[in-house]
């Protein structure tokens, strides 16, 4: 009988992070179908290299079909036919992720190992009150949907976030497509902001706008309360948790690329193979990078070289265009300030413009007499700041139901918001005084509160793009990083990449989040 021989399969998997769970996980699997192969972690991919007969390669990738769990760092997967022996392995410093390796298996084996009776728990939540319940990753409350909870959470300054006991039952309550299921159930368990279906949060019961941040289950303790739930009924519960406790990555994707937008939990403790140091948080790892821009630049090996970097974050008070000229460091070109929080401020400095401000301003309180009836929150800084403003002088409650409100639209083009810059001591400022001014022009001419919001972030991509071309064209740059938590707005970030990237490489980051 003629002996079959063995052959050699390279397999690659591309992997944007450095951390090695996701490779644990594939050598368990290699263990279990007890194939001849090897598994290594470079810097952006991992290899599986089998030397098998073909049906046992069959069926160990029928296998990895199986058990292989999504990841938000995955990439494209296919079979190439060398590597280059000389790269060096990502060394094991054995650090310990504050993460749940939640495959299908694992979720089998805690149901079926523990009982933990969570009858008060679920009589309490029944009967529409708060349940406290703690886990490793901290204490959580939670509660059926109400309006009046969720509000007073709110009023806290707590953020009031969905935990999904039944994914088999979200798209009675999501619009949801696949990408978006991807997300929620990848062994990471980020949160993922996903729309509701018309009229299912029709009196505010889940959330103020239409959008809410979801997860699945993260670990053994809210597996096994998200499983009683179930068997009781309940498909899904908000909750709120203190800010002291990670709570999952916030995430989004523009395209096939998925952004980390802000979080912990998963991805830090780590260690930077470029730093040669562990970092317990993404504060320290900026920190200690000289800013998000820095940091993303250093990742990519792109210090020495001119590049323009757009940090455009919601809630810091450091957002700003920057550059960076190699032997002369970072200089900030445009800042974006930190304005008085108060409305009658507002009012005030844009009158002291020129005689038709101070006439709209004037007509516009007529119009609108009960707008300065209650200020804006006082505890923001930036552009959390201009946003409130705007969506104050548009009757709406808040920055976050102002993007959500643009996120709903299907318009594809808006009007022209002014962005304008003031020079103030010799620093150039966005004017956020016009920003407003012109939404108010627009709004006494009856135009609608829907393509108001989308034109904001439509006029802000182009004044992203108009700067930031004057900019390279003086210090001859081809490389642009966009970061910070307002990239991950969609229609910013859509229209200044489909932009910017006909000139320009756009740099994102993929191992780090957008912002702190």
């Amino acid at each position: 009988m003629k002996k079959i021989l063995p052959m050699q399969l390279i397999y690659k998997i591309e992997f944007n992070t450095t951390n090695l769970y996701f490779k644990y996980i594939i050598e368990d699997l290699i263990k279990e179908s007890k194939v001849n192969a090897r598994c290594k972690q470079y810097k952006g991919f991992i290899l599986i290299i089998l030397e098998e007969e073909a049906d046992a390669i069959e069926s160990f990738f029928a296998l990895l079909e199986r058990k292989l769990p999504v990841s938000i760092f995955i990439g494209k997967s296919y079979v190439v036919e060398e590597y280059d022996e000389n790269l060096e392995e990502l060394e094991d410093f054995e650090i310990k992720q504050n993460l749940s390796l939640l495959t299908n298996a694992a979720i089998k084996e805690i149901i079926e190992e523990n009982h933990i009776d969570f009858l008060n728990d679920i009589v309490k939540i029944t009967k529409g009150e708060v349940s406290r319940f703690e886990t490793h990753n901290g204490l959580k409350d939670y509660f059926l949907p109400n309006k009046k909870i969720r509000e007073e959470f709110e009023e806290k300054d707590y953020e009031v976030k969905l935990l999904i006991t039944d994914i088999s039952k979200i798209e009675e309550i999501f619009d949801i497509n696949i990408k978006d299921f991807q997300l929620l159930c990848s062994i990471e368990r980020p949160l993922v902001k996903l729309k509701f279906k018309i009229l299912k949060n029709a009196d505010k019961e889940f959330s103020s706008s239409n959008f809410i941040y979801a997860k699945i289950p993260d670990d053994k303790e809210t597996v096994l309360f998200a499983q009683a739930l179930k068997q009781n009924g309940i498909n899904y519960l908000l909750y709120v948790n203190d800010e002291v406790y990670q709570d999952g990555l916030k995430i989004t994707y523009i395209k096939e690329q998925n952004l980390i937008i802000h979080g912990d939990k998963g991805l830090f403790p780590k260690y930077d193979f470029i730093a040669n140091k562990k970092y317990n948080s993404s504060k320290e790892y900026f920190d200690d990078n000289g800013g998000v821009y820095k940091a993303i630049l250093a990742q990519v090996s792109k210090r020495l070289i001119p590049s323009i970097g757009v940090y455009f974050s919601q809630n810091s008070s450091n957002s700003n265009i920057s550059i960076n000229i190699p032997t002369k460091g970072l200089k900030q070109i445009i800042v974006i300030p930190n304005i008085h929080n108060s409305i009658k401020n507002c009012f005030d400095e844009i009158a002291d413009i020129d005689e038709h401000c101070a006439r709209l301003i004037t007509n516009y309180s007529k119009k609108f007499p009960n707008v300065l009836k209650d200020d804006v929150p006082i505890n923001t800084n930036g552009f959390e700041s201009i946003i409130n403003m705007c969506a104050k002088v548009l009757g709406i409650n808040s920055s976050k139901e102002f993007e959500d409100m643009a996120l709903s639209t299907n318009l594809s083009s808006g009007i022209q918001i002014d962005m304008k810059l003031v020079n103030i001591d010799e620093v150039n400022y966005l004017d956020y005084r016009r920003i407003v001014q012109s939404i108010m022009a627009y709004k006494m001419a009856d135009v609608d509160n829907v393509t108001l919001i989308y034109s904001f972030y439509e006029s802000l991509s182009e004044f992203i793009c108009n700067y930031v071309n004057e900019i390279a064209k003086e210090i001859k740059a081809k490389d642009v990083v966009l970061c910070g938590n307002m990239i991950a707005n969609t229609i910013l970030f859509s229209k200044t990449n489909k932009n910017l990237s006909k000139t320009y490489n756009i740099i994102l980051p993929k191992e780090y989040p957008l912002d702190y």
